[in-house]
């Protein structure tokens, strides 16, 4: 057979790639003249390819199954056609029923030429000098081979950079820190409570915390309450107004956030809408102008920079008017769009039985309050599997226990922080506590520490941090997910086990 049709094929398989192959930076052609160029020679190529390899095939047609030569016809046609991804199917189902089809695997080998998948190329005619090394389609594949091989050896060093350029990026933000400081149930004071406002405007209400919040690059809380100065709640409708669980922070209490280096809040809680619309709009406003990223009705989602990340938050409860933490499905879906619009993500979600005996996660579903149900765990779990690096939450009023999930820390409620008025202190929920936690550039949990201290009545008013709070934090850890859980210290550090959950 003559080599003709070799020559041609190779011209336009270099023809269409000589900038890249050969190096050129410039060309005389333009691009419609490269264009035509291309055409004229591609058309050479499939039709002297069609002419001259049915040659090869019409002294094999008794010998080979009619259902593979009409695969192979079919190819050729669509070749010639300019179809290439549709012989290559032809092709392919041909060599399905016979896979040792020396004509099919040789075309199907310029195909893959044409199209630049060099591994395939090399794999296939491989195959044919294997089958028939004596034959004019081996003889004509020595010349040939080398090309393809160069092509694939190219094609092997541009990806290994590629891969060694990742990883090297992997390697610079797995040495990269960013610091949390994460804090539970907040409410700063309420003239709706017997306590009403705290003494000197709040402004020692986070005192102890302060410092560690506005040394951390993140500073989080879940704020319950809206900022409003005035205005009544459907809920004292019954009640006294000194005893209104009903929560109202002046406006002017924003500032007390601001001076502790608050960057983020939770608003999807269930004392979001104590005031109804005009409650939510005015806390939103305030917090804008006050330049803190908020979450809470469906479709807030914050984001702020940091360290060149940028960190994402989504916030969830069981409370009308916010994603919903036990539709699974929509929290997995609104998680995978927003990694992909942050480095780093952060999801809270406000639930869990709440009170003194609600200390355990439990394994499965509990009953939050009377007609609210959910699975906290499943909820961590699925949000993490979605894209989130960082899991907090809060709405037990008490401290719930951690947990390591792929290579991603939970913390299950962090129970209150300050409240001031409204919320019993008694027993472990008057314990306070501010988690910090660092993680590195991809979202992996390093370290961690919990600084805790004691609320007295009406609140507020933290004694001295002590060890309590770290010392029942690792007990429930180490009950509730075993080797799961973190090493926690006496003195509140906080590091992974080695061993986390699948």
């Amino acid at each position: 057979m003559t080599d003709c049709c070799w020559i041609a094929r190779t011209q336009i398989a270099w023809a269409s790639r000589l900038p890249a192959t050969m190096g050129v930076r410039s060309s005389p052609w333009s691009p419609s003249l490269r264009r035509t160029r291309d055409l004229v020679a591609l058309a050479g190529f499939l039709s002297l390819g069609v002419a001259l390899g049915l040659t090869a095939a019409t002294s094999l047609q008794a010998k080979v199954d009619p259902q593979v030569h009409a695969f192979y016809l079919e190819g050729r046609r669509l070749q010639e056609a300019h179809q290439i991804d549709e012989a290559v199917t032809r092709y392919e189902a041909g060599l399905a029923i016979n896979p040792d089809h020396v004509e099919t695997l040789y075309e199907l080998g310029w195909s893959y030429y044409v199209l630049g998948r060099w591994d395939q190329v090399l794999a296939v005619w491989g195959r044919v000098v294997q089958l028939a090394p004596e034959s004019d389609l081996a003889t004509a594949l020595e010349r040939y081979l080398p090309d393809a091989q160069r092509e694939f050896d190219a094609l092997e060093d541009r990806r290994k950079r590629r891969r060694d350029k990742r990883m090297e990026a992997t390697a610079a933000l797995r040495k990269m820190r960013i610091r949390f400081a994460l804090a539970g149930d907040t409410m700063l004071g309420s003239p709706t409570t017997e306590a009403g406002l705290p003494p000197e405007a709040g402004r020692t209400l986070l005192g102890p915390f302060a410092d560690a919040m506005r040394s951390a690059d993140v500073a989080f809380l879940n704020l319950e309450g809206v900022f409003l100065d005035d205005g009544t709640s459907r809920k004292c409708r019954r009640s006294s107004a000194e005893d209104c669980r009903a929560f109202r922070s002046p406006v002017r209490f924003a500032e007390i956030l601001v001076g502790a280096g608050i960057d983020f809040v939770s608003l999807a809680n269930d004392h979001a809408n104590d005031f109804g619309a005009r409650g939510r709009n005015a806390t939103q406003d305030v917090l804008r102008r006050a330049g803190i990223a908020f979450s809470g009705s469906i479709g807030q989602v914050g984001t702020i920079d940091r360290r060149g990340q940028r960190v994402g938050f989504i916030a969830f409860s069981t409370s009308k008017g916010h994603y919903d933490m036990r539709d699974l499905e929509t929290a997995s879906l609104v998680v995978r769009a927003m990694d992909q619009r942050a480095d780093l993500l952060v999801v809270s979600f406000h639930g869990g039985r709440e009170g003194e005996g609600a200390e355990r996660t439990p394994a499965n579903s509990e009953l939050f309050r009377p007609g609210v149900e959910g699975d906290v765990r499943a909820f961590s779990h699925a949000v993490i599997d979605a894209g989130a690096d960082l899991v907090v939450g809060h709405g037990p009023h008490v401290l719930r226990g951690l947990e390591v999930y792929r290579d991603r820390l939970i913390a299950y409620s962090l129970g209150n922080f300050i409240t001031y008025g409204g919320f019993d202190l008694s027993g472990a929920r008057g314990l306070s506590t501010l988690l910090e936690v660092e993680l590195d550039g991809v979202g992996a949990f390093q370290e961690g520490r919990l600084l805790a201290g004691r609320q007295e009545e009406p609140g507020g008013g933290v004694r001295a941090l002590s060890s309590e709070a770290a010392t029942r934090l690792a007990k429930l850890s180490r009950a509730d997910f075993g080797a799961a859980a973190p090493r926690i210290s006496r003195d509140g550090g906080i590091v992974p086990s080695g061993e986390v959950s699948p």
